[in-house]
């Protein structure tokens, strides 16, 4: 979308059809002839509706600015037009000379809605301390040249001394301990993880709270099978989801996805205010494959920048050199082993299927598959029960196999566990928690080649 300089010039505002005329705060306006106007929320609205098409103007009633025309209408852009439609981009701006006293700024975007393209453009005046915003919302071409004409109508009580606009307001200091960094009282008995490379990782409720100088990771725990096939509907409804509710004052959002990629990376991006710390601060949302949604946030968008080297305004086609550093933070889930926390029963299955077709007549070849379930019962007195059970062949001929073994198992330190027998010879694992939702942990182990995950069953 492409905002002509010509909406902001004719903000001149110097024509008025008194005989139409209307007011609501401090705006006086001529509604375009035949159109319906309603107040009620405390926002005039200038409407049309017909065939499926339908133009709009929300009046909003002036409230306590920044006195930085441009902070105002990136603040109101973010409450008005982000939080409820989401556009696709940010917004195209432009800035207008002052009329009557009031600085001048105006912006616009497109969205999805209903299943087609609509465009949202906003209006916003910044004058002794105050702001006021018409925001246009439309889905047809005239509704833009309509806006157009309607904004030569429009006039706005001149500003009074006594109200001289305020400089803008630093972002407060952050509270001493506002961020909670301590970690969930569990059954476990390793909770916090300290990294050679200076990451500290805690469980928390709902996520895994990491942390490494002024970097803040939050790697959220999975809600669930879900699947949205539009990419661009998935990445806001996680913004809002798991980041929008511990920030306010949401500027700069960016998101982007890349369908370039065989497992699409999403990102989403913006500057806010953390209503834990008050601190401003800058706020990425990453997810590709199996990394889960992983949370980023750095003092400012420079120090995300100079670290990572993603950017969603340049996401498409992206390098998968620049993807792994954020898929890898997914390892800072990684809790130690006490020889305590493994009684129990840790089971771990695996299957696959494929169809088989004949490449000259195209007719089933049969299909083959395989499954395997792995167990260990591990009984307290440092004993412990191993047992393999496959299937694997022509489907509906397959065959059996299995093996079952005892003996003593001890920890290796923290990351490790002996077996004194595992098919017939003793054997070492690596191990390590992953932690989840509700307190829950998943045993990861490995012997040879990639780990296995194991849950407790029992």
């Amino acid at each position: 979308m492409r905002i002509r300089p010509a909406h902001l010039l004719l903000l001149a505002l110097s024509t008025l059809s008194a005989a139409h005329a209307a007011t609501f705060d401090v705006y006086t306006y001529t509604p375009p002839s035949g159109w319906t106007q309603t107040t009620a929320k405390g926002v005039t609205r200038v409407s049309r509706n017909a065939g499926g098409q339908y133009c709009l103007f929300d009046l909003y009633p002036a409230t306590k600015g920044s006195g930085n025309v441009k902070q105002d209408f990136r603040s109101e852009w973010n409450t008005l037009v982000v939080k409820p439609f989401g556009p696709d981009d940010a917004p195209e701006e432009e800035s207008g000379e002052p009329v009557s006293g009031w600085q001048t700024h105006l912006g616009g975007a497109s969205f999805e809605f209903e299943g087609g393209t609509s465009l949202a453009v906003l209006a916003t005046f910044s004058a002794a301390g105050q702001a006021a915003s018409v925001l246009m919302l439309g889905n047809d071409e005239k509704c833009l040249e309509q806006f157009d004409a309607f904004l030569t109508t429009l006039r706005l009580k001149t500003p009074t001394a006594q109200t001289a606009p305020t400089p803008p307001k630093p972002a407060p200091a952050p509270a001493a301990g506002g961020l909670n960094t301590a970690p969930l009282k569990s059954t476990f008995k390793f909770d916090t993880t300290t990294f050679d490379d200076g990451w500290v990782s805690v469980v928390q409720k709902d996520w895994v709270l990491a942390r490494r100088g002024t970097t803040t990771i939050r790697l959220h725990y999975p809600t669930g099978p879900t699947y949205n096939p539009d990419s661009d509907a998935a990445l806001r409804d996680a913004w809002n989801t798991l980041v929008a509710p511990r920030y306010r004052d949401l500027q700069d959002y960016r998101q982007a996805f890349d369908t370039l990629n065989f497992e699409r990376p999403y990102l989403a991006s913006g500057t806010a205010t953390s209503l834990e710390t008050g601190a401003r601060v800058y706020v990425a949302l990453f997810r590709q494959a199996e990394s889960g949604w992983i949370e980023i946030v750095t003092p400012d968008r420079d120090t995300f920048l100079k670290t990572y080297r993603l950017d969603p305004a340049q996401f498409y086609g992206v390098d998968d050199a620049l993807l792994r550093p954020l898929r890898n933070l997914r390892g800072l889930n990684r809790f130690a082993v006490a020889a305590s926390d493994l009684t129990g029963t840790w089971s771990s299955n695996a299957s696959g299927y494929t169809q088989w077709v004949n490449a000259f007549t195209g007719l089933s070849a049969g299909a083959t598959g395989f499954s395997s379930n792995e167990t260990f019962e591990f009984v307290g007195n440092g004993t412990y029960r191993w047992s393999l059970a496959m299937a694997s062949g022509v489907v509906g001929a397959q065959t059996f196999s299995g093996a079952k073994s005892s003996g003593k198992h001890a920890m290796k330190g923290n990351w490790q566990v002996s077996f004194s027998d595992i098919e017939g010879k003793p054997k070492v694992y690596n191990a390590y928690f992953e932690a989840g939702r509700g307190g829950q942990r998943i045993l990861w182990m490995q012997s040879v080649g990639t780990y296995s995950a194991y849950v407790n069953v029992k």
